[in-house]
């Protein structure tokens, strides 16, 4: 029986992969009114049945001085957060050996008070087996890991996720279980993913199954709920150390700076773990890496809810211990604008509900096809959200250089986005504003940028109705819904292109719509569809020939302010 014994245990908690945003089956009411404290309630469920011992963390959005509350489930899967201000909230469920069963949505799905949600989670596969040593006789208390490589769909899977370590047990027996559909590779020995306990076998390079370097390691694929096993013969080879500081302009406000190394495997980062230096600056180290390269990052949290992130540093270990590397973490950039209010004299706009400031929010995702040159390298920040004050002014922070889309979502469907915009540079706010909505935002490190305007007009229309096949034919599935300006002056408003997926019964529903003229055409969803935003700066092209495709459809209609057009037919070809 191989043992080293524990020399030093810190109990941490860890969040297991489950522990992140559920899939939702409930949309929020657009139309409830929320201004004095109240509830957000709901069910969490698994193929139907309540999931026992599930706890909801809600956490309003951009707002750093309100506590995250936890609510516990009952019996039947039901909760309840009590006593919430009005204001945009973020579910998110954890659930012992239940994982969130994912959309793909790009689309993040909020909450207000009085919502309710059905939040959706599925069993968690498992990964079991032995670690046996040259002799086969069990290797006991050595760390092993499950590490996802891609996620069910094929695709790399950086969203930076720390898997937590399992011990083997006294008859070298792992299991480690909650485990994410995809494909994963099991390794034992090294220093672990999260650098606070100290193991016997720290100082030992990774050793991946069936007994292998990460380059050779068997890659094993995982469904909801599977089990398989996955044996280890583990064999001492000496790992290296990497270790140097990490310096800041100014002080955390924890004890604590976060340290990152990720192995990295034809240039993506697929093998996270973690360090941590004191904020007195003693310096950090990684115990028990293999010969490979590796990407090295820091970062804090500072006062404000502000964040900041060192430039990442690629790091080749060939058979030797590194030492010295100095880390600056530096600012974050930052996106400051204002929500503009346009009302309606529309006599059917009249006593519509108008949207409040706290319930709106503006969101920018990063686009990691076009970047600038000192783009971070990191598995995270990849964009933000911000919610407005009462004067309807927002602050996003913690946004790393490189190229962004401007999103916003409101709760009034008689109100529309009209425009996003900023001051062109050099120009005055009354000359000329930059349409953000159509060319994106660039970032540079630590840039702060203000002057957004976020403008939403009164009179948004409604559009629904119901997919039709000729000859009553099936549906086929994936079917796409597509609404494009019929006019051709607003050809180039990407504000006027609308996109949503048909329901299996050939259903759609479109809201918040510009009045004017516009087509709608049915398309059955490539992949590469599937994916594509149609108000992305980069969908161009894609918008030409949906417009294209539409004007020969003759689908055309006609929306006035506040108007709902119902039981509208297309037809799918």
């Amino acid at each position: 029986m191989k043992t080293r014994g524990l020399i030093l245990s810190l109990v941490v908690a860890v969040l297991t992969p489950g522990a992140i945003h559920a899939q939702s089956t409930t949309k929020p009411n657009p139309e409830t009114a929320t201004t004095k404290l109240g509830s957000i309630t709901g069910r969490i469920l698994s193929d139907g049945q309540a999931v026992p011992n599930a706890s909801i963390t809600v956490n309003r959005i951009s707002d750093t001085t309100t506590a995250v509350r936890y609510v516990p489930t009952n019996d039947n899967g039901e909760f309840e957060a009590k006593g919430l201000d009005a204001g945009i909230y973020r579910l998110s469920v954890a659930a012992p050996g239940y994982v969130s069963a994912l959309t793909g949505s790009e689309q993040e799905m909020y909450y207000r008070v009085g919502d309710s949600a059905t939040l959706t989670m599925r069993k968690g596969g498992v990964i079991t087996g032995r670690v046996l040593g040259a002799d086969d006789e069990p290797v006991v208390a050595v760390r092993v890991r499950a590490i996802r490589i891609r996620d069910e769909n094929g695709k790399s899977a950086i969203t930076g996720e720390v898997n937590p370590d399992r011990l083997t047990d006294d008859r070298g027996i792992y299991r480690v279980f909650g485990l994410r559909p995809g494909v994963y590779v099991v390794s034992a020995g090294g220093s672990g993913s999260i650098g606070f306990d100290v193991n016997g076998f720290d100082h030992d390079a990774p050793i991946y199954a069936p007994s292998s370097p990460r380059d050779t390691a068997a890659e094993i694929s995982i469904a909801s709920g599977e089990e398989k096993t996955v044996d280890i013969h583990y064999r001492s080879e000496a790992g290296h150390a990497l270790s140097g500081r990490v310096s800041a302009p100014t002080s955390p406000n924890a004890p604590w700076i976060s340290i990152y190394l990720a192995r990295l495997m034809n240039g993506t980062a697929d093998v996270r773990m973690s360090a941590s230096q004191n904020s007195s600056g003693k310096g950090f180290e990684f115990l028990g890496l293999a010969d490979g390269d590796y990407l090295l990052w820091a970062q804090y949290s500072a006062a404000a809810g502000e964040t900041l992130v060192s430039d990442a540093r690629r790091i080749t270990i060939k058979g030797a211990d590194i030492a010295g590397i100095e880390l600056v973490a530096k600012p974050l950039a930052t996106v400051a604008g204002e929500f503009v209010l346009v009302p309606s004299n529309a006599e059917p706009c009249q006593e519509k509900r108008r949207p409040s400031f706290a319930e709106m929010v503006v969101g920018l995702r990063r686009n990691p096809r076009t970047s600038t040159k000192d783009v971070l390298e990191v598995p995270s920040y990849g964009g933000g959200q911000a919610t407005a004050d009462n004067s309807g002014k927002f602050i996003a922070r913690n946004l790393r250089p490189g190229q962004y889309d401007v999103y916003v979502q409101f709760f009034s469907r008689h109100w529309y986005l009209q425009s996003i915009a900023r001051p062109e540079t050099g120009r005055s706010k009354e000359i000329q504003m930059n349409d953000l909505a159509r060319t994106g935002l660039m970032l540079k490190s630590g840039e702060a940028v203000s002057g957004l305007r976020v403008t939403l007009a009164e009179g948004g229309a409604t559009f629904s109705g119901n997919v039709q096949t000729r000859e009553s034919q099936p549906l086929p599935p994936r079917l796409n819904v597509y609404i494009v300006p019929a006019d051709k002056d607003k050809s180039d408003d990407v504000m006027r292109y609308f996109s949503n997926r048909a329901d299996a019964d050939g259903s759609f529903a479109f809201e918040q719509i510009p009045p004017g003229h516009y087509w709608a055409i049915v398309k059955i969803a490539t992949d590469d569809e599937e994916n594509k935003s149609v108000r992305s700066p980069d969908a161009a092209e894609f918008r030409a020939k949906l417009r294209r495709e539409a004007e020969l459809e003759k689908a055309e209609f006609e929306l006035t302010p506040c108007q709902n057009l119902t039981g509208h037919k297309l037809l799918v070809k």
